[in-house]
């Protein structure tokens, strides 16, 4: 009896030794993998919701891009990066952040805006991004915009920052819409009128019921572009997919909205 005891207790004893190596193992091989990128999660409603802090990385990317004006954080679409800016919006067209010939070229803000801080954006804050012909919401740069075509990916991911020099802005998603090059969503100070009939056309325009989130004509807005083939039936390569988002003020809290996306026709 006591050498089976003895046994039953020295078979425990290698278990618990063989389970603590194999423990120690595991940790010392999950250190050598690179970290998990930040997410952010939507806030419950009524919680202030958090702003992301990418000065350093602007500041790091400002000094190795020298047009570098803002870093812009999209959680769920995979952008993590850099915004440059040139005299003129072709500058970038074909060139990557150190200004090299590049197919994908970067993420770069329209020649006309200003990024110096919250107080000094324009009204409209366009940032543009190149796609492909496949329009694979898992492709590089601004394909990804494509994955805003799933409302449950927009009610999961709702904002989008962006971070000026001293300020992390926080945008939350409004419209997204097929359009061709004639509509003027692009102009950064649209005014009176112009501002009115803007707001009114992205309403026609806008493929995602958004219930609880709407433009005002006192809003600062962020509007991404990028080319869509997928929808361009005529081949003319004027054809953009759009999506846009207001800025919240500091300190805002999460509101109560719904989400749903709307029957898909080009030039709705």
């Amino acid at each position: 009896m006591k050498k089976i005891t003895r046994f039953l207790f020295c078979t425990f004893v290698a278990i618990m030794l063989m389970g603590t190596a194999i423990s120690a193992t595991a940790c010392h091989q999950k250190e050598e993998y690179p970290s998990v990128p930040e997410v952010t999660e939507p806030q419950p409603t009524g919680e202030i919701i958090p702003t992301v802090d990418r000065q350093k990385e602007l500041k790091d990317a400002r000094k190795k891009y020298a047009d570098t004006v803002a870093w812009l954080y999209m959680p769920g679409a995979e952008v993590d990066d850099p915004v440059v800016q040139a005299e003129d919006n072709g500058f970038y067209l074909n060139r990557d952040e150190q200004r090299e010939y590049s197919t994908w070229d970067c993420y770069y803000a329209d020649c006309r805006n200003h990024l110096s801080g919250r107080d000094a954006l324009d009204t409209n804050t366009v940032i543009y991004g190149h796609s492909s012909n496949d329009c694979d919401p898992d492709g590089v740069r601004f394909i990804k915009l494509h994955r805003y075509m799933d409302a449950d990916f927009v009610k999961e991911n709702p904002y989008i920052y962006l971070s000026v020099d001293g300020d992390d802005l926080i945008f939350q998603i409004t419209a997204l819409f097929i359009t061709d090059t004639g509509f003027d969503y692009i102009d950064p100070n649209p005014m009176g009128s112009k501002l009115t009939e803007l707001f009114q056309t992205v309403e026609k325009k806008n493929w995602l019921d958004i219930d609880g989130v709407t433009f005002s004509e006192e809003d600062t807005f962020l509007t991404l572009s990028t080319c869509c083939r997928k929808y361009d039936k005529t081949n003319s390569g004027d054809q953009r997919l759009v999506v846009m988002a207001k800025l919240l003020p500091e300190g805002a809290a999460a509101q109560e909205f719904s989400h749903h996306f709307m029957d898909v026709r080009a030039g709705k």
